[in-house]
């Protein structure tokens, strides 16, 4: 039988978010005001660019991903403000080593070639991690958020043991 379960969550803004808001809106004040003093007549071009490069930076921070569990493989995309989707990675679910709760001091001294982060916030609340071997980026932790279907779609197609260290013996 076919397994395919997918969930997408939306990205919480933080406090870097609104950080990167003001310094977005205080750079294009800055800009169009320095080019209505020094070239008064090519104002109205750098108003129009300054105001369509603010809108792109400020709405590319609206981030969702979407897991998909498609017979042990699993994926996710990263969908930027509706517009644009981009593949964060690919792991097939026999490659996973651990898979629990996310608590960040177990894993801050262990060494990863590459830590991922795709979930909903970056407190740590309600963040499962995973740790996997994959064949272009090594040995990664990928923390993200799955909701109960997704956790039960991936149990399966783990190892006993991992799938035993995880969720117990049911």
């Amino acid at each position: 039988m076919d397994v395919f379960i997918e969930q997408i969550i939306r990205k919480k803004t933080n406090m870097k978010d609104y950080l990167i808001y003001a310094a977005t809106l205080l750079g294009s004040c800055i800009i169009v005001f320095v080019s209505m003093m020094y070239l008064p007549t090519f104002s109205i071009f750098i108003l129009a660019g300054v105001c369509f490069g603010a809108y792109y930076l400020i709405s590319s921070r609206s981030l969702e991903f979407e897991y998909s569990v498609t017979n042990g493989d699993i994926t996710i995309d990263k969908i930027i403000n509706r517009r644009k989707r981009k593949r964060v990675i690919t792991i097939d679910a026999h490659d996973v080593e651990e898979i629990g709760k996310y608590k960040p001091e177990e894993h801050s001294s262990k060494s990863y070639s590459e830590r991922i982060f795709t979930s909903e916030n970056e407190n740590g609340e309600n963040v499962w991690y995973l740790v996997a071997r994959h064949q272009q980026k090594g040995n990664i932790l990928l923390m993200f958020s799955p909701n109960e279907k997704v956790l039960m779609a991936i149990k399966p197609f783990l190892s006993r043991q991992v799938a035993i260290n995880a969720f117990g013996r049911n």
